[in-house]
């Protein structure tokens, strides 16, 4: 390596002596360091090589890091980077080029066998929602002139003998204002009873059949109309993979000692509540494997997990359960309203958001310099990658990418398996749970065959930090789109309506949006 000498003083042949200096040394490799010699170096302009040769070196560097901000830093998926509908409007300045990436994007998901899929689906969907509608309901008509409390002994505890969950009979406004519901007693004032409910009747049986005895005339004002809700999600639940109902009545591949129902779906679609009603309401006589019926918590391969995994992956305590034999029943939710909940609670979801949310995408604008050769000369849309921390962790071309990829898998599924609406849990529990235990050949899970609500917050633990809700502030969050495209802009929308097409969301009985129905392009 080089070395520094020091001298001292050297004597010019000019006379004098020169000032102190260093300079390098060469010094070869293989001698153990030993000096071969030194030179001053030769001089160009006046300067030492070695310092023009530094100085041009900085400035390439320079160069360089300039040309990245410049370059690159509009192919950052910025959260903060926004649309302007002056400078780069949708409506006309956006390249073909740009739309042609998000359509490609959308293609890998949406191949001709799947949106074959989705066609079959949807003519399933209608034929066996008649056929398979119960002639008989598993579970007693509610009268409203007899107020049931059967609801009041639904208790959860955990190992250790706390309280998880504890039914609720009444809900006040102060109630709903402890858990971020908007309102006051000031819209009651003068408004009766009877006046209150007119529309929201249906929504008021619910209630009273849950359990809850008292809410007052300003709560019910905070209640979403009837109309609202069916506007939203249609009047009757929705049920995917009925018709796959008799395949789990197969003795050979479902032996009815061992087979069972477990509950899988994504982050935030109320898998928890889910579970519970299926576990207060259901279970499978003939099963004798397990002690809770027949009815699982969730999938043995994990409720979050792939369906592509179910088979190689394993959730804790599951090593003995043979997973061929349980039939998941997977929780689907609108993918507007999941996005707003993930913005919130993302779980294992990682994507920039804090300050845009849910950030499908973002419009990259073009270059500024006119020397670059390849500066764009219209704005292109791209869509903000997502990675889940599975294990291994993986990679989503943005959130809207994520909720149908996972999706698709068990549309895909060869083996029975249901697909239930998280909407129809807050609008249609009685008759959904009715229709999966029929279809499973269940029965009620007490012998009174009264159905018991989930009144209060069924979310606990370390993953779920936020209990801010019950079945009333859920019947106000999900019985309205108001926040549903919250903090969505247009290159948002457009990444959206790519992936999250007009057959995706009629095959859940969603509402199509408008910016899908009617695109812009």
């Amino acid at each position: 390596m080089p070395v520094l000498l020091r001298s001292r003083g050297v004597s010019s042949p000019r006379g004098g002596t020169r000032d102190k200096k260093s300079f390098p040394i060469a010094s070869s490799p293989d001698s153990g360091g030993v000096l071969k010699g030194h030179s001053r170096g030769r001089k160009m302009g006046g300067q030492p090589a070695w310092f023009l040769f530094r100085t041009a070196l900085l400035f390439a560097a320079l160069c360089v890091v300039y040309f990245f901000f410049v370059a690159v830093h509009y192919d950052d998926q910025s959260e903060d980077t926004t649309f302007d509908g002056n400078d780069h409007g949708v409506d006309s300045a956006l390249s073909e080029a740009s739309l042609e990436l998000i359509q490609q994007s959308a293609a890998k998901i949406h191949d001709k066998d799947f949106t074959e899929l989705l066609q079959k689906l949807k003519n399933e969907k209608e034929e066996y929602r008649h056929m398979f509608k119960p002639k008989k309901s598993l579970y007693k008509k509610f009268d409203k002139n007899k107020p049931t409390t059967a609801a009041q002994d639904l208790i959860k505890r955990d190992k250790k003998g706390n309280i998880m969950y504890k039914p609720i009979t009444s809900i006040s406004i102060e109630d709903l204002g402890k858990l971020g519901i908007k309102g006051g007693s000031d819209a009651a004032k003068g408004v009766t009873y009877d006046q209150a409910i007119k529309g929201r009747e249906q929504l008021m049986d619910i209630i009273h059949e849950a359990g809850i005895v008292e809410i007052d005339v300003a709560s019910i004002l905070s209640l979403p109309k009837w109309s609202s809700v069916t506007k939203l999600y249609g009047d009757t639940p929705v049920v995917l993979g009925l018709e796959r109902c008799s395949e789990f009545h197969d003795e050979v591949k479902f032996p009815a000692w061992d087979a069972s129902l477990g509950t899988a779906g994504l982050f935030n679609t109320g898998t928890n509540p889910f579970a519970m009603y299926l576990e207060q309401n259901c279970k499978l006589p003939k099963n004798k494997s397990d002690k809770a019926g027949g009815t699982r918590w969730q999938v043995p391969w994990g409720k979050h997990t792939f369906a592509s995994l179910r088979l190689q992956n394993t959730a804790g305590r599951e090593a003995k359960t043979n997973k061929e034999t349980v039939m998941p029943i997977v929780m689907v939710r609108d993918p507007y309203s999941w996005m707003q909940s993930m913005c919130k609670h993302p779980y294992e979801a990682r994507w920039p958001h804090s300050k845009m949310c849910p950030n499908l995408g973002y419009v990259e604008k073009p270059g500024r310099l006119r020397f670059r050769q390849n500066a764009r000369k219209r704005p292109m849309v791209k869509s903000v990658s997502v990675n889940v921390r599975y294990k291994p962790v993986r990679h989503f071309d943005s959130l809207a990418h994520f909720w149908l990829e996972w999706y698709k898998e068990y549309l895909e599924a060869d083996y029975p398996r249901l697909i239930v609406r998280f909407e129809d849990i807050q609008f249609h529990a009685k008759e959904v749970i009715d229709i999966i235990c029929q279809c499973a050949n269940g029965v009620p899970r007490k012998d009174d065959a009264i159905f018991r609500y989930v009144v209060d917050s069924a979310k606990w633990g370390a993953a779920h930090p936020d209990r801010s809700t019950n079945m009333v502030t859920a019947m106000i969050k999900y019985g309205s789109d108001k926040d549903r495209f919250k903090g969505m802009r247009e290159a948002d929308k457009i990444v959206a309506s790519s992936v999250l097409t007009s057959e995706v969301m009629e095959l859940f009985g969603y509402e199509v949006p408008e910016f899908t129905a009617n695109p812009a392009f």
